[in-house]
């Protein structure tokens, strides 16, 4: 049986797959309505500029000036919408590899020592670094159930407490040698500089600018929408 724990990240190390998936599919779906209301409204001012049909004689000169400001508001909000989404997906990646890295399957040490809730319990010391480390003290254990005295016995829970420590600070220093030695093939491939790197590789993910540039989509879209649809319902009705 799975532990609880384990299971549970695994299902939301799959979630995030699917939601990584649906996101990238409905805006690809949005960007193709975008691409095609701007280019239709690119077309649209060509032709009322140009003069090139006779739309002057079906509406007059007040109407086709609105329905130009609205088809440039249009294309603006489009394009507005193209560039927020680009820097909104450049977030939105940095923070769904963070997610990814942190409900992996992939099991990593612990950096620091777990608080136990019997600190002189040796059963309980050697558990931890077995499960923690893998790495095997039985032969500790075996000396400490042996007939010792008080002093012996908490040698050994000191030399497994120390032990304990000594890993986690080991993991902890291979971990950094890990960033560090990342931090140096990343500069040395794309000429980057140290802020480049820190901001690349740092913990805070720029939530803040995740909902910013979010925002900024669904009000420029909303708007690119909205001044279209009003283009065709003014054309609409003021057809002479």
């Amino acid at each position: 049986m799975e532990r609880p724990f384990d299971s549970r990240l695994r299902l939301v190390y799959e979630t995030l797959e699917k939601t990584k998936q649906n996101f990238i599919f409905n805006f690809n779906q949005n960007d193709k309505i975008l691409v095609w209301i701007v280019g239709f409204s690119v077309t649209a001012i060509s032709l009322i500029i140009s003069k090139i049909s006779n739309i002057g004689e079906n509406y007059s000169m007040c109407i086709l000036k609105t329905v130009l400001l609205l088809l440039t508001t249009s294309i603006i909000s489009g394009i507005i919408y193209r560039f927020s989404a680009l820097l909104f997906l450049q977030k939105f990646q940095s923070i769904m590899f963070f997610l990814e890295g942190a409900f992996s399957k992939e099991k990593t040490m612990p950096t620091e020592t777990q608080e136990l809730k019997n600190p002189n319990d040796i059963h309980e010391i050697y558990q931890k670094i077995k499960n923690d480390f893998d790495h095997d003290y039985s032969d500790i254990i075996e000396l400490y159930n042996q007939p010792q005295s008080t002093e012996s016995k908490n040698y050994y829970v000191d030399y497994l407490k120390n032990e304990y420590e000594r890993l986690a600070e080991w993991a902890k220093n291979e971990y950094q040698y890990a960033d560090d030695y990342m931090k140096s093939v990343y500069k040395t491939a794309f000429g980057l500089s140290d802020k480049q790197i820190n901001k690349l590789f740092g913990k805070n993910k720029d939530s803040f600018y995740l909902k910013l540039w979010s925002w900024i989509c669904v009000i420029s879209i909303a708007i690119c929408l909205i001044t279209f649809i009003s283009v065709i319902i003014i054309l609409a009705v003021n057809y002479e």
